[in-house]
């Protein structure tokens, strides 16, 4: 799952690398720009900048590549409404039991 968000990450890397650097404000984006694609050396970068351990950090720029998808995940579950669910659901007779 993170090798694809950090796959989609890198595509678009400029606008995604201000994200990151909003996101650890103790690195700029100069820093990062070089490291394009290296997921390890960045994550050895903001633990340095940021008093964290290289687990620690890359645990954190993990989860921060991760946010979007999840977000989007909440976005196209939200979207199924209870209708909506009931009236697809194999056993929508028993959601709305006939009178």
């Amino acid at each position: 799952m993170i090798f694809v968000a950090w796959t989609k990450l890198t595509e678009n890397w400029c606008e995604n690398l201000q994200a990151i650097a909003r996101r650890f404000p103790h690195v700029s984006a100069q820093m990062l720009d070089p490291l394009k694609g290296e997921l390890m050396e960045i994550s050895r970068v903001i633990a340095q900048t940021h008093d964290l351990s290289e687990p620690e950090a890359r645990e954190e720029l993990e989860n921060f590549i991760d946010l979007p998808s999840l977000a989007r995940e909440a976005v196209d579950f939200r979207s199924h409404d209870a209708a909506t669910i009931a009236a697809t659901s194999p056993h929508k007779d028993l959601h709305h039991p006939r009178s």
